[in-house]
């Protein structure tokens, strides 16, 4: 009896390995899909990026800087290889508003 329950103890830490491979593999793709759709509102221009930023803000955390860097060679969140025209026109956009 005491075999069987070494047993089965010794089999719920390889179970929950098991489990946890997806749930990783889950969380990565939604945020490649989450920073795709930034990506995405960056490419459509400057003013449905900072309304999708603003909006999103509270739910994620990102800020405008995460996805268009105030400065060119600052650490962002994903390359979403925008012109750095658009990037500027995002944070003129952000000037603009600040107003």
């Amino acid at each position: 009896m005491k075999t069987i329950a070494a047993l089965v103890l010794a089999a719920l830490p390889l179970a929950a390995l098991a489990q946890a491979a997806p749930a990783q593999r889950e969380d990565a793709s939604f945020r490649v899909r989450l920073y795709e759709r930034y990506c995405d509102k960056l490419r459509e221009g400057a003013i449905p990026y900072v309304q999708f930023v603003r909006s999103r803000q509270v739910i994620y955390a990102y800020t405008y800087t995460d996805f268009a860097p105030a400065n060119p060679g600052d650490p962002v969140l994903h390359d979403c290889k925008v012109p750095a025209e658009r990037i500027a026109a995002v944070h003129r956009e952000l000037r603009l508003a600040s107003r």
